[in-house]
């Protein structure tokens, strides 16, 4: 190549019609410890884990953030976040983020993340898959388990606040 002489490549990618027949999806398990005050009901996280099969991880690291960034939104989603609505009003009383509860790094115990080295053959050509949505699909479930586990009381509405759990607590 001579100098000054522009540099051009092309390529292209097909997907072929793979996904009319299959269904390529990630799949996650949470495992979640958490321990729960016997008189107040109080909730507090002690250790977290995310297994998730993406297919091949492009970025190990921005993959483990974004699952990490999941694992926390599911965590307030599960303990703090609630949407009140004045039924007889119809409008929401927290419609602004003053009163909105979210997880902050107290909030948050040790996370870890185990991705398998899967290769899925009807995959992209990449063979790689989302991660977006594996660190807080689950999540939240895996907490009201964990509590139900450790206090016995059985939440199926989030948030899991004190007021919820305490006259259900066991005495």
């Amino acid at each position: 190549m001579a100098d000054g002489e522009e540099l051009v490549a092309e390529d292209s990618i097909s997907f072929g019609d793979f996904k009319d027949k299959m269904q390529i999806a990630t799949f996650a398990a949470h495992f979640v410890e958490v321990a729960v005050h016997a008189h107040t009901g109080e909730t507090r996280l002690r250790r977290m884990l995310s297994v998730c099969d993406a297919g091949r991880i492009l970025n190990p690291v921005t993959a483990r953030s974004q699952v990490l960034g999941g694992m926390v939104m599911g965590t307030g989603a599960a303990l703090m976040e609630g949407m009140n609505v004045d039924l007889e009003r119809g409008f929401f009383v927290n419609h602004d983020l003053a009163a909105y509860e979210v997880a902050v790094h107290a909030d948050i115990p040790e996370q870890e993340i185990i991705f398998l080295d899967t290769a899925d053959a009807a995959s992209t050509p990449l063979k790689a898959k989302g991660v977006g949505e594996l660190g807080i699909c689950g999540v939240a479930a895996a907490i009201a388990n964990a509590v139900y586990n450790a206090s016995g009381v059985r939440l199926r509405d989030y948030p899991m606040t004190l007021d919820r759990m305490i006259d259900q607590l066991p005495k």
